[in-house]
């Protein structure tokens, strides 16, 4: 569906995180239109992936990737949406290998694809709860200053069964996106890139300028810009508006056509061994 990439020049991959109606009814089409691919990270608990699976797969087949998102969207216990079953507070390591295998089974059973990326839940790449000292410091509104990051340095919460899950993805995907990046971000250089963290940037209420600035700013470092889309046309409280995302993908195509890709494909040409088949889990003993 797309062209050839020409990564020596930069790179360009959109992203859609949640598997939201509006990415088939309207961001799909639009790229189609346009002959471009992207990866849609879907987590499959979402209502509009399981209500929409036959859609999803046309989706594949049209070169999209289907990322995986987790199965239920794991997130920190303070978030309105999050459920007793999906506070990443609850989370261990087993339990979240287990649950990136189970989706990787059902998506290549949807797409027939045994190799795609990963993006980390609302860009969070720690499992577990936190300790005495860091929630204290949470409840007093010290969060966003140096005190937490001290203390973990240090080994000084008390009670914490917090870590990191890269290993878990490094050992799964061939590559992963996390965030990072604000609009008046500039990206680094790919070879200060780590494969398991590709930064990103989340796309919210920009304009078609700030769009392309961005995309310009990157382009010109010869870079690989990762934008990262949530709603489009709705669906989502962090939202594209539709009008501005169709003229954008029309500058894209216009412009970069030969640069834009799913970030799957952005990274077998960067990493060589990224599309290696994911691990395979050893069988379930059925002895009895």
């Amino acid at each position: 569906m797309t062209a050839p990439i020409d990564d020596s020049q930069g790179a360009i991959s959109l992203s859609f995180d949640d598997a939201l109606d509006e990415h088939l009814n309207f961001v799909v089409p639009v790229l189609n239109d346009h002959e471009l691919a992207a990866t849609f990270y879907v987590h499959l608990a979402a209502v509009g992936f399981t209500k929409r699976i036959d859609d999803w797969r046309a989706a594949a087949e049209c070169g999209h990737e289907l990322g995986n998102h987790t199965i239920f969207h794991p997130a920190d216990r303070r978030k309105s949406w999050v459920r007793e079953g999906n506070e990443i507070d609850r989370y261990t390591l087993d339990r979240m290998r287990q649950e990136l295998e189970t989706a990787n089974r059902l998506l290549a059973a949807i797409d027939g694809c045994h190799s795609r990326t990963f993006a980390y839940p609302c860009s969070n790449s720690i499992l577990g709860h936190r300790g005495f000292v860091k929630e204290l410091l949470f409840k007093i509104g010290l969060e966003r200053t140096r005190l937490p990051d001290l203390v973990d340095r240090w080994h000084l919460d008390l009670g914490s069964t917090e870590a990191s899950y890269v290993a878990v993805v490094r050992e799964l995907f061939p590559a992963a996106r996390a965030g990072g990046l604000e609009r008046s971000s500039d990206v680094p250089p790919v070879n200060e890139f780590d494969r398991y963290r590709i930064p990103s940037v989340a796309v919210e209420d920009w304009s078609v300028r700030d769009l392309i600035a961005f995309t310009e700013r990157g382009l010109a470092s010869r870079t690989w810009v990762n934008l990262q889309f949530h709603g489009v046309g709705g669906g989502h409280r962090l939202n594209c508006d539709l009008a501005v995302f169709r003229e954008y993908v029309a500058w894209l195509r216009a412009n970069c056509r030969d640069r834009v890709a799913p970030i799957r494909d952005v990274a077998a040409r960067l990493w060589t061994d990224s599309l290696r088949e994911i691990k395979r889990p050893e069988p379930v003993s059925t002895a009895t």
